[in-house]
C-alpha cells in the first residue's frame, strides 16, 4: 500500500485495521462511529502507542444523545477529556457536496448506499439505550452524505416483537423493535418471519 510508505497520509479504514493491519508510527485515530463494546475501542486506539515518541492521540466524536457512551469508557478506566473547537474555523462545504452528489451518478449511487449502510449500522447498535436509531435526525444525517432529502432505508425486523436477536453470521444483535415510530421518519420496519439462515480524545 502506498500508505505505508509515505511519509505523511490519512487512511480510511473499519474495525479490520484495528487489529490485522501493522501500522507503525500513527499520530492520530478518528473514530467518527463509536464501536458496541469499549473493548474494541481500545483495540482501535492502541495504534496510537506507535506515535510520535511513543504517544499519539484518539479522538471520538459523539452525538449529544450518545455521550452516555462515555460512562462504559470510563467504567473500561479510559481516561477522557473534552475537545473544543471553534465552529467558525470550519469551512462549509455543504453546497459543494450536495452539488456533487447530485450531478455524479456513480458518487450519488455511492453516497446513497453509504446512507442506507449507516443508518442500517446505527439501528444494529446493541447499546440501544444510546444508539436508538429512533433518535436519529435523519434529514441532518441525510446532509452528512450530501442529500437535502433523506434516501428512503428499509429495516428488517424480526416477528417477535421486543426480542433482541442475534444475526446470522454476525455476531451482532437484531433490532429491537420500537414501540412507536415518529412519522417523520424515513424508515420502514418490515416483519419478517425467523428464518434458518461531541469530541473527546485522551
Amino acid at each position: 500500500m502506498v500508505f505505508f510508505s509515505s511519509y505523511s497520509g490519512i487512511v480510511l479504514c473499519t474495525d479490520v485495521a484495528a487489529r490485522g493491519l501493522d501500522i507503525p508510527e500513527v499520530d492520530w485515530i478518528v473514530q467518527y462511529d463509536p464501536p458496541d463494546d469499549p473493548k474494541e475501542y481500545i483495540h482501535r486506539v492502541g495504534r496510537t502507542a506507535r506515535g510520535l515518541n511513543g504517544r499519539g492521540h484518539a479522538l471520538l466524536i459523539l452525538r449529544p444523545e450518545e455521550l452516555g457512551f462515555l460512562r462504559y469508557l470510563k467504567q473500561s478506566k479510559v481516561p477522557l477529556s473534552e475537545f473544543e473547537f471553534s465552529w467558525s474555523k470550519i469551512s462549509d462545504i455543504q453546497s459543494q457536496l450536495e452539488k456533487l452528489i447530485e450531478k455524479n451518478y456513480f458518487l450519488h449511487k455511492s453516497a446513497q448506499e453509504a446512507y442506507k449502510s449507516y443508518i442500517r449500522a446505527y439501528d444494529s447498535h446493541s447499546l440501544k439505550q444510546i444508539f436508538n436509531v429512533n433518535n436519529l435526525n435523519l434529514p441532518q444525517v441525510a446532509l452528512s452524505f450530501g442529500f437535502k432529502v433523506p434516501p428512503f432505508v428499509d429495516l428488517n425486523v424480526n416477528s417477535n416483537d421486543g426480542k433482541v436477536r442475534k444475526r446470522g453470521g454476525g455476531g451482532g444483535f437484531g433490532y429491537q423493535k420500537a414501540k412507536k415510530v415518529e412519522k417523520s421518519k424515513i424508515f420502514k420496519h418490515i416483519s419478517r418471519k425467523p428464518s434458518d439462515g461531541s469530541q473527546f480524545s485522551h
